[in-house]
């Protein structure tokens, strides 16, 4: 049997093993709980959105750069090239419209010589519309421009400008100082009043207009015959003959000069 004492060590070297036991123990729980919290933790720095607070005055103001237009943010070269594009564009559309009013619309000419006294005079400017020309559409007592190159009596480069006296298919007759026309399908002449001629007017046709048959003719389907207010110096259908509707370039419809007589052609 053991001794008394013998027990009294084993006694004290169990205890010293459980107090070692407890102390690994307590270690082991001591490190798991610093693991979670650093896991808890790291968990938490993942799982918090990002804030920003009192971010500075520039990069608040390099943000809204960013969001601006793409225009507003463009460098002052290339806003100048493309202010320039615009410009150019618009002056491009401006020439074009420009063109296109003097080829196919309306045409300036300058008034030469004194064929239409007192109606308009040497020097005066006028405006001319060109859409009637596309349909043929003259009306007695039309004031209009003439091409009268290659027609025999006529040798000058310059237009013609003149009054519409006669329509087609009407018969004109010239005599006794007074013109008189018999409309189509109409047997019976009637005198023409001319209020546009100055008073004591008296209207004749030349020996060669006598020896063509201008003093009385009957006019084709898009003929028309076509005399100047001022008959005494007038070089006209009286002299020249019918002109042809492809001759007529437009019609007067405005004097823009001198300004003093600024109105319609009348």
């Amino acid at each position: 049997m053991k001794s008394a004492e013998e027990r009294n060590n084993e006694r004290d070297a169990l205890l010293k093993l459980s107090e070692q036991a407890n102390e690994l123990s307590e270690k082991r729980n001591a490190e798991m709980i610093e693991d979670t919290n650093v896991e808890e933790e790291e968990e938490t720095t993942e799982r918090r959105p990002t804030v920003f607070m009192d971010e500075p005055e520039e990069e608040q103001e390099d943000e809204k750069k960013d969001e601006l237009p793409s225009w507003e943010t463009k460098p002052d070269t290339e806003k100048a090239v493309f202010n320039g594009l615009g410009w150019l564009k618009s002056i491009c559309i401006g020439v074009l419209i420009g063109v296109f009013l003097v080829v196919f619309v309306i045409q300036r000419n300058n008034v030469y010589g004194s064929s239409m006294n007192p109606t308009l005079h040497e020097g005066d400017v006028i405006f001319a519309e060109k859409i009637s020309t596309y349909f043929d559409n003259f009306d007695r007592g039309d004031v209009v421009i003439l091409d009268g190159s290659n027609m025999e009596g006529y040798d000058h480069d310059e237009y013609l400008i003149k009054r519409v006296i006669g329509l087609p298919g009407e018969t004109i007759k010239i005599e006794n100082g007074k013109v008189f026309i018999k409309k189509k399908d109409s047997e019976l002449f009637a005198e023409l009043q001319e209020d546009y001629l100055a008073a004591g007017t008296l209207t004749t046709v030349s020996g060669s207009g006598w020896t063509n048959g201008y003093n009385e003719i009957t006019l084709g389907d898009d003929e028309y015959y076509c005399m100047g207010d001022n008959r005494m110096v007038s070089n006209d259908s009286r002299n020249l003959g019918p002109f042809s509707a492809d001759r007529i370039k437009g019609i007067a419809l405005i004097r823009v000069y001198p300004f003093s007589s600024i109105g319609k052609v009348s």
